[in-house]
């Protein structure tokens, strides 16, 4: 079983500003969106950059986030 968090389909088209597709976590009532599925239900995993603003928190490491 995975635990999967939903989040918004592809917009048609990318960004302009850097080319790459936004997405956005869906939430109801407050919450995100997320279910436990069956692990053959996966077709395909994507990579999500987080969206930090002008800069990444520097008390963030590669072992603490």
């Amino acid at each position: 079983l995975a635990y999967v968090e939903w989040f918004t389909q592809f917009p048609p088209t990318p960004d302009s500003n850097h080319g790459i597709f936004k997405v956005s976590c869906i939430v109801q009532s407050g919450e995100r969106v997320a279910s436990i599925i069956p692990v053959a239900n996966i077709h395909q995993s994507v990579h999500l950059i987080p969206k930090f603003g002008p800069a990444a928190p520097r008390q963030w490491t590669s072992s603490k986030v």
